[in-house]
């Protein structure tokens, strides 16, 4: 089995996915952009905020980027531990990872200050022995400084590790840091467009994740 899981947070832990795109919907309109523009945003979830802004609204200047990352901000803000319910199986997954010995750990594009208290208000911080943010590197998904520098905390190989995540971003960054991937197709990718990374695994939950976690390195399922 593997020795680290490390796992992606949006659509993947939590099924913020529907929320994240009511959010987006909402800020475009007030903005009055075209639907089509959500309709891209939408598939961009994943990558840090401002990130995102800067491809749905290439020829807009930086100050109307940041005018959208705030007003995104504020609604989705005040409402984060609303819009994050846990995915069924959850608290079986970390329970049993836990109990066996596996490290658990999060690595997402989301604001360490927003994932935090949604795992706190669901009692889910004490599964996870670190939790790596937007703010915790330079490069961002599908970069792999991420997994990088989980793996130089703990002191650890690759070959000991695996991402676990919902969109092309996650398992291409697993990729790039030459790590096993899991994709999970409960968020806004598809098992075709997961597919492209050449994850070890593809599932349709988490129940089926941690089969594959605990098969280990050997299992080449997708």
């Amino acid at each position: 089995m593997y020795k680290i899981a490390i796992f992606d947070f949006d659509g993947t832990l939590v099924d913020s996915a529907p929320g994240i795109v009511d959010v987006m919907y909402q800020v475009t309109s007030e903005y009055q952009l075209p639907d089509e523009v959500a309709e891209h945003w939408k598939t961009l979830i994943g990558m840090p905020l401002v990130h995102q802004v800067e491809i749905i609204c290439p020829t807009s200047p930086s100050e109307f980027h940041m005018k959208i990352v705030d007003r995104y901000r504020e609604i989705y803000d005040s409402n984060s531990i609303a819009l994050c319910p846990p995915f069924p199986g959850l608290f079986n997954m970390l329970k049993t990872l836990k109990h066996i010995g596996i490290t658990q750990t999060i690595a997402t594009s989301k604001r360490r200050e927003i994932v935090e208290p949604v795992l706190d208000h669901h009692q889910l911080m004490h599964y996870f022995h670190l939790i790596l943010g937007q703010q915790d590197v330079t490069k961002h998904k599908p970069h792999p400084e991420l997994v990088i520098n989980t793996l130089r905390h703990l002191s650890s190989k690759p070959h000991e590790a695996v991402v676990i995540g919902d969109s092309l971003y996650d398992l291409e960054m697993a990729r790039n840091a030459g790590v096993d991937a899991i994709g999970v197709t409960t968020g806004v990718h598809n098992r075709d467009e997961l597919q492209t990374a050449q994850p070890v695994a593809i599932v349709e939950n988490l129940e089926q994740a941690t089969e594959i976690i605990l098969a280990g390195r050997k299992q080449q399922v997708a």
